[in-house]
This record gives C-alpha cells, structure tokens and sequence, in this order.
C-alpha cells in the first residue's frame, strides 16, 4: 500500500500543479479590471470574463480532486478501494485505448494556454480552446465507447 501511496501523492502534485496554474490565469485576468476601461473594450471585456470563467472552473476542478486524493490519503481503506479501481484491468485498458492522461493533459494545458493567448489574440484565444475542448471531447467519447464495447 506504501506503492500505492506514493502514487497517490503523484497525482496530488500534479493537480496541485494545475491548480497554481489556474490560478495564476485567474490572478493575472483579475489584474485587467484594476485598469480603466475605454469606449471600445466591451467586446474585449466579454473575453475577459470568458476567460475569467474558464480559469475559475478549472480552478475549482483541480480543487476538487486535491480534496478526493487527500480524504483518499487519510485512510488506508479508502487507499485500498482506490487501489483497486485504478488497477482494475477492464479499466486500465480502457484508458490506454483512450488515450491515457497524456490526451486529458494535453488538452488542459492547451486550454490554459488559450487563456494566456487571448490577451494577445481574441481569433487565437477561440482557436486554441476549440483544440482543447476537442481533445477532452474525443478522450470522453472513446471512454464511453470503450466502456460499451469492452
């Protein structure tokens, strides 16, 4: 269960990873509304929230799984439930063939990165969080259909 601990807090520190990310975006985005605004930034504005919104929800995201992986920590059954629906073979397959975390992750970042973008580029910034919302869409959809047809 040691093993199994120390890949728990791996993924504790990856989530805690994204969550400074996230909130880095959301501290940098809330630093526009200190600036005066001008005549012509109301369709600027509205990217601004958008992004705004974006970060915060994979904020809270990345909050709630840094909360799941330390009730998960504190007790040794929940380690053990834990450990045997990760290493479960049907759903380890299952994730292999949907493209593992390596997909969910690319897609995250690639959306943070939109964030970082649209203050740039609104064309870029709407560009890049169709990439990303498209790679977390095909990563769900081949789970689904993996979970029917295995």
């Amino acid at each position: 269960m040691e093993k199994m601990r120390a890949e728990i807090q791996g993924r504790l520190s990856y989530w805690r990873r994204i969550c400074a990310l996230f909130a880095i975006l959301v501290v940098t985005n809330s630093w526009n509304y200190f600036r005066p605004m001008q005549d012509n930034e109301s369709f600027i504005s509205f990217f601004q929230g958008f992004q705004l919104g974006i970060a915060l929800a994979f904020l809270a995201g990345a909050l709630s799984n840094i909360v799941r992986f330390r009730n998960i920590l504190k007790e040794d059954e929940a380690v053990r439930k834990y450990y045997i629906k990760v290493h479960d073979e049907r759903c380890a397959a299952i994730e292999a063939k949907s493209g593992g975390t390596v997909l969910y992750t690319c897609g995250v970042l690639i959306i943070g990165v939109s964030i970082i973008a649209g203050y740039f580029n609104p064309i870029v910034f709407v560009a890049l969080l169709a990439c990303g919302v498209f790679l977390l869409l095909v990563k769900k959809g081949l789970s689904v259909y993996y979970c029917k047809k295995m």
